[in-house]
C-alpha cells in the first residue's frame, strides 16, 4: 500500500494543487496525455501518485482521464482512460450488498448533478473477487468562466472503520442479548435516583409490564419503607465510586414484595457524573428456605424436647413390685413412642394409616393369630399419631398382663368404623381370658387412656369390664382423621367440653393452696405435671389440653393464681391465654422444648420460661420466685386419687402412682 502522507493538512495542499492543474488540463484539452505534461504538472502527479488516498480525475462526460497509484490499488485494475466511466472498480456494490451500476455511483451523480457529493459510500469488488468499503467525495472542477470541464474524486478506503462498526455492533449485540435474556436484573440508577435503564427480567420482579412504566421515574419509591433509608444511603456511596452489595425489599408496582440482593458499581456516564449500574438478584424463594430451615430446626429441637419430656414423664410415673417388670414397662411405653415416631418420620409427619399403628402395637399378637384388625382406611393427622400409638400399648399390655392376651385361647378384636358425624369409633374386644376383677384404684396406664383420649383427642373412652374380658369403646374427634387423603384441618379444639376426671382430683387437700392453671397437650407430661403440683400442695385447674379450654378455664374459673403453659399445643400457640392471663395480673410459666418464645412477652417480668424436659424442682422454684408459695407450709400431699402420697422429703423416695391394670 502507497505510503499516506503525515497529516491532512499536506492532503489538502495536495489537492487543491491537483485541482488547479487538473482544472488548467481539462480546460485546454490535454487530460491523459501523460507524454504532454510539463514539468510542473508532472510533479503534481507524482505529489497525487504519493498521497496513499486514492485519487482520479473524468472530463464532464464522466469518462476517466486520471487516476492515482492509490486508486488502481483500491479498484485492483487499472481502467482503460477516456474509456472507463465514473468509476474504474470491476464492480460496484451498495453498502447493503447489493449491485450498484457505475452510473449510480457517488463521482456519476456529481457529474449529472454537477454538484458535490461528498461521503457517498460503496463497495468495490476487484477483479479476484476482494471487495473494499469506500466513501467517495467527488467534486465537479470548472474553468475560470464557471463551466463545467470535468471532476475530480477522493475514495477513502473505510475497510477498518467498517470492521471497527461491524465489532462493536457485534459487541453491542452480544451485550444487548444479555441484558435482555438474563434471568436477574440489570439497572442502571441515576445519582438522583431515576431509573435509566432496566432489563426484562427486572421489570418482570418489580411487576412492570414494560420499561415505559418505570424508567425515568424514581427507584425510590420501589424501595420497602423499611429499607429505604440504608438503600438511600448505600446508592449515595455507590455514586461516589464504591462498590457494594446489600439485601433488601422491593414492593413492586402491584402490591408484590420480593426480597432482593444486588451488586452495585459505580458507572461513569457523559458530562462528568456518575451512576448505579447494579445487577440484583430475587433471593425472595432462598430467604424463605432459610427461615422455614430455620422454623424446621427450631420445631424438630422442640418435638425432640417434648419425646424426652414424655419419656421422663412415662419414667417417674411408671411403678412395679420389681426392677424387671420396672424396665419392662418403661421399655415398652418408650418404644410406642418411638414406634410413632417411625412412622411419621416415614411419611415426612403428614400422618400414618391407622391400621399402621395398629399393627405396630399388636405385631407379637397378630402373628400368633391370637388378635384381629379390621376397619375401613383411615389416616390419622400428625398430630394424633403417637396418642392412638400409647392408648392402643396401654390396652394391649394390660391384655397381654392381666385380660385375654395372658391366657392361651384368649382372643383380641380391634376394629374401627366412621360414623356419618366424622369420627373415628375404635373398639377394643377381649375374649376368652381369665375372669375379669376390677378392685383397686385406676393405675397409671388407665388415667394415661382416659388422658390422651379426652383431653388430647377431644373424643370419649367407655370401659365394660365383663367377665369374658374387656370391651373399650373410644371415640376420637374428626379434626384428627384424614379421611379424604388430604389433609383434614386440625383444629385441636374438642367440640365437647374437657372430662370431669373426678376420681381424679384430690377430695379435700390443696384447696386452700395457690390454684394453678395447667395448660398442657402431651397427656403424659399433663399427668406428670399435675401430680407434681399436688404434691407441692397445689390446686390444679384444669388441666387443658387445648386453646379453646384454656381460655374456657380463664373466663369461667374465679381463682387463678398461676399458671402453667405449653407453647405448642397442636399447633396453635397458647400466647392469647397468657395475655389474658396477663390482664388479669395472673404471673405465667412457659414449659417448652422451644430454644426462644417466638413471641415479644411484655408482662413487667410477671413470667417464667421452663425448657423441657424440666429437671427436679424447676417446677416449684419458678413458682416459688412467682407467687411466693412455700410447699413446707402445705397439708400432706395427696396422690390425683386424694390418698397419702410418699414424698422425698418423708424419706419414700419418688411420687408414687397407685398400682392397677396397665402400670
Amino acid at each position: 500500500m502507497p505510503t499516506r502522507p503525515a497529516g491532512p493538512r499536506r492532503w489538502a495542499t495536495a489537492v487543491r494543487a491537483a485541482l488547479r492543474t487538473f482544472r488548467t488540463e481539462l480546460g485546454k484539452g490535454q487530460a491523459g496525455s501523460e507524454g504532454l505534461l510539463n514539468p510542473r504538472q508532472r510533479a503534481d502527479h507524482e505529489l497525487l501518485d504519493s498521497l496513499g488516498v486514492a485519487v482520479y480525475v473524468t472530463d464532464p462526460a464522466g469518462r476517466i482521464t486520471y487516476f492515482n497509484e492509490a486508486a488502481a490499488e483500491l479498484w485492483g485494475c487499472r481502467p482503460m482512460l477516456g474509456d472507463a466511466r465514473f468509476c474504474g472498480s470491476w464492480r460496484l456494490f451498495w453498502p447493503n450488498g447489493s449491485p450498484m451500476r457505475h452510473d449510480e455511483c457517488p463521482m456519476a451523480v456529481a457529474v449529472r448533478e454537477q454538484r458535490a457529493v461528498h461521503g457517498g459510500e460503496a463497495v468495490a469488488e476487484r477483479p479476484d473477487g476482494t471487495r473494499v468499503p469506500f466513501a467517495a467525495y467527488p467534486t465537479p472542477l470548472r474553468d475560470s468562466a464557471g463551466h463545467i470541464v470535468g471532476a475530480l474524486n477522493v475514495l477513502v478506503d473505510i475497510s477498518g472503520r467498517k470492521a471497527t462498526e461491524a465489532a462493536l455492533a457485534d459487541s453491542e449485540a452480544r451485550l444487548r442479548a444479555v441484558f435482555d435474556t438474563t434471568p436477574e436484573c440489570i439497572k442502571v440508577v441515576a445519582s438522583d435516583g431515576t431509573l435509566l435503564r432496566m432489563n426484562p427480567a427486572g421489570l418482570g420482579m418489580i411487576e412492570a409490564d414494560g420499561a415505559g412504566e418505570v424508567e425515568g421515574r424514581s427507584v425510590f419509591t420501589l424501595i420497602a419503607p423499611e429499607d429505604l433509608a440504608v438503600w438511600q444511603a448505600n446508592h449515595a456511596r455507590v455514586c461516589a465510586g464504591e462498590a457494594m452489595s446489600w439485601e433488601f425489599a422491593v414492593v413492586g408496582l402491584r402490591g408484590g414484595r420480593r426480597r432482593m440482593e444486588t451488586h452495585a458499581a459505580p458507572l461513569p456516564l457523559p458530562g462528568r457524573v456518575v451512576a448505579q449500574l447494579a445487577i440484583t438478584r430475587d433471593v425472595t424463594a432462598r430467604h424463605e428456605a432459610e427461615q422455614r430451615q430455620s422454623m424446621l430446626a427450631g420445631e424438630v429441637d422442640h418435638r425432640a424436647k417434648n419425646v424426652l419430656a414424655v419419656a421422663l414423664s412415662v419414667i417417674r410415673m411408671t411403678r412395679a413390685e420389681d426392677p424387671r417388670r420396672f424396665a419392662e414397662a418403661v421399655e415398652g411405653r418408650i418404644a410406642a413412642l418411638a414406634h410413632a415416631h417411625t412412622l411419621l418420620a416415614d411419611q415426612h409427619w403428614v400422618g400414618a394409616e391407622l391400621r399402621w399403628v395398629a399393627e405396630t402395637e399388636l405385631a407379637p399378637y397378630l402373628a400368633a393369630r391370637c388378635a384381629d384388625s379390621s376397619g375401613p382406611p383411615v389416616v390419622l393427622a400428625p398430630g394424633a399419631v403417637q396418642p392412638v400409638a400409647m392408648v392402643l400399648h396401654e390396652l394391649a399390655t394390660n391384655a397381654a398382663k392381666f385380660g385375654a392376651l395372658s391366657h392361651a385361647g384368649g382372643r383380641l378384636e380391634l376394629s374401627w368404623t366412621v360414623p356419618p358425624d366424622g369420627t373415628l369409633r375404635l373398639v377394643w374386644d377381649e375374649s376368652g381370658g381369665p375372669p375379669v376383677t376390677t378392685t383397686g384404684p385406676p393405675g397409671f396406664g388407665s388415667k394415661l387412656i382416659e388422658a390422651t383420649v379426652c383431653s388430647q383427642l377431644g373424643g370419649t373412652v367407655v370401659q365394660d369390664w365383663r367377665p369374658q374380658g374387656l370391651r373399650c369403646e373410644i371415640v376420637i374427634a374428626s379434626q384428627w382423621l384424614r379421611l379424604d387423603g388430604g389433609a383434614r384441618s386440625a383444629d385441636p379444639t374438642p367440640s365437647g367440653r374437657m372430662p370431669t376426671r373426678a376420681e381424679m382430683r384430690d377430695s379435700d387437700g390443696g384447696l386452700n393452696g395457690p390454684h394453678v392453671l395447667l395448660v398442657e397437650d402431651e397427656p403424659v407430661v399433663a399427668l406428670e405435671f399435675e401430680m407434681t403440683l399436688r404434691r407441692l400442695g397445689y390446686q390444679v385447674v384444669g388441666p387443658a389440653a387445648t386453646l379453646g379450654e384454656a381460655l374456657r378455664l380463664i373466663e369461667t374459673e374465679e381463682r387463678i393464681d398461676a399458671a402453667v403453659l405449653d407453647i405448642n399445643l397442636a399447633g396453635s400457640p397458647s400466647y392469647p391465654a397468657a395475655e389474658r392471663l396477663s390482664e388479669r395480673g395472673v404471673p405465667v410459666i412457659f414449659a417448652t422444648g422451644y430454644g426462644e418464645l417466638a413471641y415479644e412477652w411484655r408482662d413487667g417480668g410477671r413470667a417464667r420460661v421452663l425448657r423441657k424436659p424440666l429437671g427436679p424442682g424447676d417446677l416449684e422454684a419458678a413458682l416459688r420466685q412467682l407467687i411466693g408459695h412455700d410447699p413446707a407450709r402445705q397439708p400432706a400431699p395427696q396422690d390425683l386419687g386424694g390418698r397419702p402420697l410418699a414424698t422425698p422429703e418423708n424419706g419414700a423416695g419418688s411420687p408414687a402412682v397407685p398400682a392397677a391394670a396397665g402400670q
